[in-house]
């Protein structure tokens, strides 16, 4: 199980907003520091599901000190937006499971349904598990 740092700073006027230095598309805002904890929580593991379906690779976690460096740089270059008088808060946030490893699992379908995602998962050039992984990470 995996932690990411992310900074949150004080904007002048609309709250808060959270930065992941790992991932800088799970930047996310709120009017609250809780708010701002719960948004980042999500914000991080929608951007790992993601990465997870695009076959990216995770990057490891930052470590702390480096973490500050960027929050320090990311206050100087929005300086004019942002609340200069509010350190930057350091918060530890919970990865959700990124393993890739296979699991063996044994489940049942009524045969007609088999039948259909076989069909399927053939038409795309892909074995079962692979149409059924790839329509799972499709379902919204």
């Amino acid at each position: 199980m995996k932690y990411y740092y992310a900074y949150i700073l004080k904007d002048k006027k609309t709250g808060y907003t959270v930065f992941f230095p790992d991932f800088p598309e799970a930047t996310t805002q709120g009017d609250t520091i809780e708010e701002c904890l719960d948004l980042g929580d999500e914000a991080l593991n929608i951007t790992l599901e993601e990465y997870i379906r695009e076959r990216r690779n995770v990057p490891e976690p930052s470590k702390l000190n480096e973490v500050k460096k960027k929050a320090k740089a990311k206050m100087k270059e929005y300086a004019e937006l942002l609340d200069l008088s509010f350190e930057p808060l350091i918060q530890f946030f919970k990865a959700s499971d990124t393993s890739q490893k296979p699991v063996k699992i044994t489940v049942s379908f009524p045969k007609s349904a088999l039948e259909n995602i076989d069909k399927k998962a053939e038409q795309l050039g892909l074995t079962r598990s692979g149409f059924l992984v790839k329509a799972a990470l499709a379902y919204e």
